[in-house]
C-alpha cells in the first residue's frame, strides 16, 4: 500500500502594518511562524518572485483587511494582507466557525472578525479570508 500526502508551499508574509501587532502580542507571535513583513505581501507579482515559502500540510490562505480612512476605502492601499498556511494562521481558533473547516478543501471566500481568528485581539473589524490554491499557492510537491 502506497500512502501519498499532499504538501503545499505557501507564501508566508504580512503587510508592514501588522509587524507592530506581532511584536505587541506575545501569544500571537508564538502561535504563528514569524512572517516576512513588508509591502511585498501587498503585491501579488512581487510576492511570487520574492516571498519566503513555508511548507504546509494544509492549504494556503490570504487574509485581506480593508483599509478605510474617514469612511472611504484607501485607493493607494485598499487592503492589508496576511498570507500563509491555514493550519498555522488558525492555530489559536478554539470555537472556530464551521466555514474555516471548508478552507482546508474548498475554494471559498468568507468574512470573519479578527477576534474570531485571534481571540486575544479585541476588535470587531471584518476581514476577508481566501483559500488560495490556484492564485498564490506555489506548486504542490
Amino acid at each position: 500500500m502506497h500512502i501519498c500526502s499532499i504538501v503545499f508551499r505557501c507564501f508566508s508574509c504580512a503587510s508592514a502594518d501588522y509587524e507592530i501587532l506581532f511584536d505587541r502580542f506575545k501569544n500571537l507571535k508564538e502561535s504563528l511562524s514569524y512572517p516576512h513583513f513588508g509591502d511585498i505581501c501587498d503585491d501579488a507579482e512581487k510576492l511570487i518572485a520574492m516571498a519566503p515559502i513555508e511548507i504546509c500540510s494544509t492549504t494556503c490562505v490570504s487574509i485581506l483587511e480593508p483599509q478605510y480612512f474617514g469612511g472611504v476605502q484607501s485607493m493607494h492601499t485598499p487592503y492589508t494582507y496576511i498570507r500563509g498556511c491555514t493550519g498555522t494562521i488558525f492555530t489559536e481558533v478554539k470555537n472556530r466557525p464551521p466555514e474555516i473547516d471548508f478552507l482546508h478543501n474548498e475554494e471559498i471566500c468568507l468574512p470573519l472578525r479578527l477576534s474570531q481568528i485571534w481571540p486575544t485581539i479585541q476588535t470587531d473589524e471584518h476581514v476577508q479570508v481566501f483559500f488560495i490554491l490556484k492564485i498564490l499557492a506555489s506548486n504542490k510537491i
